[in-house]
């Protein structure tokens, strides 16, 4: 599922976003290596920030991976809370694979235990 936030809207997405950070969540999203990951998967375009991210509903609230916005970048694994956006880890990965990115994510939910 993706959607976009716009205006300070919420709203499901209708029209294919074609942003290469949006084809870089799809492709990382379909290579998540654990059934639960890829179903609540959910890819962020928020317009008014010009950024992509992936949110996933874990035990901990919303945890969105926000994508680097250009090479040499870095990914944020960014909690949202009541008190506000908290960034939990940062790794690189402009050089790795989208399937390298997925597994790290994927590890990253798992060793902390909130997927």
């Amino acid at each position: 599922m993706e959607i976009v936030i716009s205006g300070g809207k919420v709203a499901p997405s209708t029209d294919e976003i074609t942003t290469p950070q949006a084809a870089k969540a799809r492709r990382i999203a379909n290579y998540l290596p654990r059934p639960e990951l890829l179903r609540d998967a959910v890819i962020e375009h928020n317009q008014d920030d010009n950024t992509t991210s992936i949110r996933f509903e874990t035990t901990a609230g919303p945890i969105r991976i926000l994508l680097p916005v250009a090479q040499g970048f870095e990914f944020h694994v960014i909690h949202d809370s009541n008190t506000g956006p908290r960034i939990l880890g940062t790794f690189r990965g402009a050089s790795l694979s989208v399937r390298a990115v997925a597994f790290r994510i994927s590890e990253f939910l798992r060793t902390r235990g909130l997927k």
